[in-house]
């Protein structure tokens, strides 16, 4: 893959990522917030983004016992511990049923192991790179498998109640910056395979990503990144995303319905 094209940067390095760039794509002065004066949040995102995570930090406790030589069928007990951890540090709901489903998902990712986890290179993989333009671009992946002498397959947890199509999974921004972190980081790796698990649907999609497809993507972040180094305004933009973000309170653009 070529690296993005290079351009002058007007102020000290940020760093940079998928969620970074959407936010300032979504709205600058949240972006201004968050990565820039890095305030804490004023309040909580909303529940259902928050059981993600919990969901997230029990299947990473199980696979980090694989790592250390445990069947993943045997690290049951362990995920379930992070998962009850992870439920009281995100503050979630006194609500037995919803843990109960969480639990059951969780469970049904162990017995059954849809992803097939035999070779793991990462849990939680942290990925960093300058993409050859000095900027700094970091990212978490969820699971990095190794396939065969040639394929790394980067697999990312879903919690939602829809499926991704795998054209979609081909396009998508987050994978395919992964997948150029992840032809850096692995010499030996020719191909990549990014795959959504989605534990409670015990089902799993896949898609092979193209060169073209990770240069694009990558040239368009840093595009991105760019804008947002050399914006000295951070100029707010108000919509319906008002209402989730963490900092309306203290945004004068921000609509009443917004504020707490």
């Amino acid at each position: 893959m070529s690296s993005p094209t290079a351009g002058p940067s007007t102020k000290k390095p940020l760093n940079h990522s998928v969620s970074s760039c959407s936010e300032y794509e979504r709205c600058p002065r949240r972006f201004e917030y968050g990565y820039v004066q890095r305030l804490p949040q004023d309040r909580h995102v909303p529940a259902h983004w928050r059981y993600g995570t919990v969901v997230h930090a029990a299947l990473e406790a199980a696979y980090k016992q694989v790592v250390m030589g445990k069947p993943l069928e045997a690290t049951g007990p362990t995920a379930q511990a992070a998962l009850e951890r992870a439920w009281a540090k995100e503050e979630m709901p006194d609500d037995r049923a919803w843990l109960e489903r969480a639990e059951q998902a969780v469970a049904d990712a162990i017995a059954q192991d849809p992803i097939g986890v035999h070779d793991i290179l990462g849990v939680e993989q942290f990925f960093k790179s300058s993409m050859g333009v000095g900027l700094r671009f970091a990212g978490y992946a969820d699971l990095v498998l190794r396939r065969d002498e040639r394929t790394v397959e980067i697999v990312d947890h879903k919690v939602t109640s829809h499926t991704r199509t795998a054209e979609e999974l081909h396009d998508d921004r987050q994978l395919n910056l992964y997948g150029y972190f992840a032809l850096e980081q692995y010499s030996w790796a020719e191909r990549v395979v990014v795959t959504h698990h989605y534990p409670p649907l015990r089902s799993t999609v896949s898609a092979e990503l193209s060169p073209e497809t990770m240069t694009a993507v990558v040239d368009a972040l840093v595009a991105i990144a760019r804008t947002a180094e050399a914006d000295t305004e951070y100029a707010p933009k108000p919509g319906e995303h008002c209402d989730n973000c963490p900092w309306a309170d203290r945004c004068e653009a921000a609509p009443a319905r917004a504020r707490s």
